[in-house]
């Protein structure tokens, strides 16, 4: 079995098993690699695009992977030969195919898919202010919403940072940006779903 093989496999059990380190180390070993599948995939369709584009998409690709407790990650299984980059490589473009069939090849647009972030720690302490319950089903279902309201790097890092409880300092090195950048990505995240709260919960700031 190739060493390289080997080891993807090795990180990826460690990744499905919940290792936050794994599934850090998982996203930096695999990002060139969804970021040239994405390229290739919009240069084979045609459909223009710039390194915004590319970002936002490699960022929704990692969140297909993550989202739902890793279950496209745990749909791999190693058929004839299939190793963890090929598969990757196959979500990776599937979801470029999926978006442009949904949307259209000739804007790229990007599909909203809902982060199920159980523990938001921050935002609840921010609810506090203005008096709501953040126990509420209505207010979670609220605060879920306003999550399909961010962009796909926003999402990424709230998966990042409150999903898998990674610092903002590696969150930083993930998304390969200043840590300056990752605290006003926070700022607005947490803004973009306190806004969506107040306005359709009608709650008073």
């Amino acid at each position: 079995m190739n060493r390289f093989y080997k080891e993807d496999l090795e990180l990826l059990a460690r990744c499905l098993a919940g290792n936050k380190k794994a599934s850090e180390n998982l996203v930096r070993r695999f990002s060139n690699l969804v970021y040239q599948s994405v390229q290739y995939t919009l240069m084979v369709k045609h459909v223009s695009f710039n390194r915004h584009d590319l970002e936002d998409l490699h960022n929704t690709v990692f969140l297909k992977l993550f989202e739902q407790d890793r279950r496209k990650l745990r749909q791999y299984q190693g058929k004839r030969g299939c190793s963890v980059a090929t598969w990757i490589k196959t979500i990776a473009v599937r979801t470029v195919l999926d978006h442009l069939r949904k949307k259209g090849v000739d804007a790229i647009t990007f599909q909203k898919d809902r982060v199920p972030l159980e523990k938001l720690p921050e935002l609840k302490a921010d609810w506090i202010e203005f008096g709501a319950e953040p126990e509420k089903m209505e207010q979670n279902y609220l605060v879920q919403a306003g999550m399909k309201r961010l962009s796909p790097r926003e999402r990424l890092f709230m998966k990042l940072h409150f999903d898998q409880g990674l610092s903002m300092a590696e969150v930083a090195e993930i998304m390969q940006l200043s840590i300056g950048n990752i605290y006003t990505i926070k700022y607005r995240a947490i803004q973009k779903i306190k806004s969506h709260v107040t306005s359709d919960a009608n709650i008073d700031i």
